[in-house]
């Protein structure tokens, strides 16, 4: 399963909403969008440039198909997001 740049903007869109009533979005996300998996990290902890950076978070492209997850740039690989908290 791959996300849709559709879905990518959804899952922007409900981040800065989010935001607005927790810190801690990860529960509404895994609730609105089930079939993604959805990891929370503090900006700091991750040196790699972005996918999107948004006001309050940067997010990342996780590739789950293999073994070993990594970070993608490709939609088409992408399996989650890592929601980087600024």
């Amino acid at each position: 399963m791959h996300i849709s740049i559709e879905t990518l903007k959804d899952i922007e869109s409900s981040l800065a909403d989010f935001h607005k009533m927790t810190n801690n979005p990860l529960p509404m996300l895994k609730e609105c969008y089930p079939e993604i998996s959805f990891v929370r990290l503090s900006a700091t902890d991750i040196s790699e440039a972005p996918f999107r950076a948004l006001p309050d978070y940067n997010l990342y492209l996780l590739d789950g198909r293999e073994h070993c997850v990594q970070l993608t740039n490709s939609l088409d690989d992408a399996t989650g997001i890592v929601v980087a908290h600024r």
